[in-house]
């Protein structure tokens, strides 16, 4: 019987501590780049008291901006009136603050929301929020015939700032403390210092937030499916100036916004934003509008320029694909491609609840079915030091299961010393998988999902293939690791001379891109797959 885990014991101060924690990193890397009001906020925040303190962070970890103060209880806090007195008079919070109607809907129990509006006793609260969205009037709380105090912290921009400055993005949270103190992930060790902070200068930080805050105002766009103000997003977004740094994340955002104005007929727009970067799919899209307008000849340059000099394998994949359609009009021969082959089964099974790569796999003796997970860690653990070197400006906080630069083209440029030296090393590449292994288990890597996984499934996909089979794949998982990091077939079979992959299509479906171009890499480095096609009886 296997005993049951510990409870972890969770300081009761931890809020507290992870958040003086982010806040001692931030000032020792970034004190000479922080605005003053964030000086300032520090200064506060420091002197006041710690019940005080936890409130404060109470407040922002927690759904806000408005606060009922009667409804507060913390253990940590003994007394809340006290703590919320001391907040408002060091400027950190703010009673009785102007509010908008919809908010104070948004805080109050719904019966309450329906006396202050003097509304039917069954509306619902979506329908008071409809009703109370769009007034603009904006007026303290107690002006709105609220009796109960209502407190709202001050400081939610430094806050943010402070999140991002500690943790480079602002995906991740204070959480990360938490998952690590009890356990659940581990982190290798990493050098967080001044020389390896990411910015450099308060405008890159600027220019982050205001391109997060245009993803957010995308997004909700796209929920609401109302474009009725995208072009103006689209103007606000040309106007950024993103500089290298920002570059590869402000093209995301401005090629999605291309992208759908594409579909919504407005080409011109489109064109002019897709010219602004080369990150793909963006020469891809400009040559299909060219090509809605029929300026076949323009688009033919373009599909040339992408023949020549191609960023990523989707971008030859999209060249072979488009070229005929434009030779069409334009009267010229047609261009043939030789076909990879592709080694096929096809298999006709009786209809279960099990999904079709579960149905396969039983099918196939040694067999798992772990797709991309197999081959990721095998380069994972291989490369792990080359992963986790240490490098300026990739390491921001102690919880990165990767560099920020994993999934650009610097990772490979600025590791290209380390590459070289472990493809050297190829014969010591089993004694360095069942090393990592043991040593890091358990540790995050982008690349090792420790749970899915065991050290003999492992070694036996590794050593059933030659390690120069293994280098070339590894090369073309280092040309972008981004797009090439998926797409690997789902099973893996060990036979008694080396082992296959199999990818598994039930009916009806049919092989990505991704794939088709895994699969030509195999077939090119001799490393046996096929694709297992399965019809129901």
């Amino acid at each position: 019987m296997s005993r049951a885990m510990a409870p972890v014991e969770i300081p009761a101060n931890y809020y507290l501590n992870y958040f003086n924690q982010m806040i001692d990193l931030v000032l020792a890397r970034y004190q000479d780049i922080l605005p003053q009001q964030d000086l300032h906020f520090i200064s506060q925040f420091k002197g006041l008291s710690e019940p005080a303190q936890r409130l404060l962070i109470r407040f922002y970890i927690r759904k806000g901006p408005l606060f009922l103060t009667d409804t507060l209880a913390y253990k940590e806090v003994p007394d809340i009136g006290q703590a919320c007195a001391e907040l408002c008079s060091s400027g950190l919070s703010e009673e009785n603050p102007e509010v908008y109607c919809w908010q104070l809907v948004e805080l109050l129990p719904v019966a309450e929301s329906r006396s202050l509006l003097r509304a039917d006793k069954k509306i619902r609260k979506s329908e008071l929020l409809d009703q109370t969205y769009l007034d603009e009037e904006i007026k303290s709380c107690t002006d709105w015939g609220i009796k109960r105090p209502i407190i709202q912290p001050t400081g939610y921009e430094t806050y943010r700032r402070l999140q991002l400055l500690y943790f480079g993005n602002e995906q991740q949270t204070l959480t990360e403390f938490i998952l690590e103190d009890i356990g659940l992930f581990k982190y290798e060790p990493y050098p967080i210092d001044r020389d390896n902070r990411l910015f450099n200068k308060a405008k890159e930080v600027e220019t982050t937030l205001l391109i997060n805050d245009l993803a957010i105002e995308f997004a909700e766009m796209s929920l609401a499916k109302d474009w009725q103000q995208i072009e103006v997003l689209a103007e606000q977004v040309l106007k950024i100036q993103p500089g290298r740094l920002l570059l590869n994340r402000w093209s995301r955002l401005a090629n999605r916004i291309a992208y759908r104005l594409e579909q919504l007929g407005e080409l011109e727009l489109a064109y002019r934003i897709f010219s602004t970067n080369h990150q793909p799919p963006s020469r891809e899209r400009r040559t299909r509008i060219l090509f809605k307008q029929q300026a076949y000849q323009a688009a033919k340059k373009l599909l040339e320029e992408i023949h020549q000099q191609p960023i990523s394998e989707d971008e030859t994949t999209f060249y072979r694909r488009f070229i005929n359609k434009v030779h069409k009009p334009l009267g010229l021969a047609t261009v043939k491609f030789a076909k990879p082959h592709i080694s096929e089964t096809h298999l006709q099974l009786a209809r279960t609840d099990q999904r079709v790569e579960e149905l396969a796999c039983d099918q196939f003796p040694g067999a798992v079915w772990l797709e991309n997970s197999l081959p990721l860690a095998v380069f994972g653990l291989v490369f792990w030091q080359v992963i986790f070197a240490d490098k300026p400006g990739v390491w921001h906080h102690p919880f990165q299961s990767g560099p920020s630069d994993l999934y650009r083209s610097e990772f490979s440029e600025a590791r290209s010393e380390e590459i070289a030296s472990l493809f050297n090393r190829q014969a010591q590449w089993l004694e360095i998988i069942q090393t990592h292994w043991a040593a890091k288990h358990g540790i995050r890597n982008a690349f090792v999902h420790w749970s899915v996984l065991t050290a003999d499934t492992i070694i036996h996909c590794y050593t059933a293939f030659h390690p120069d089979q293994w280098a070339e794949l590894f090369r073309h998982l280092l040309l972008d690791i981004r797009n090439h990091r998926s797409g690997f077939p789902d099973l893996f079979q060990r036979q008694e001379q080396g082992g296959r992959f199999i990818e598994v299509k039930g009916p009806g479906d049919k092989l990505q891109d991704n794939q088709k171009q895994w699969l030509a890499v195999f077939e090119r480095i001799g490393i046996p797959a096929e694709v297992c096609y399965i019809q129901y009886l």
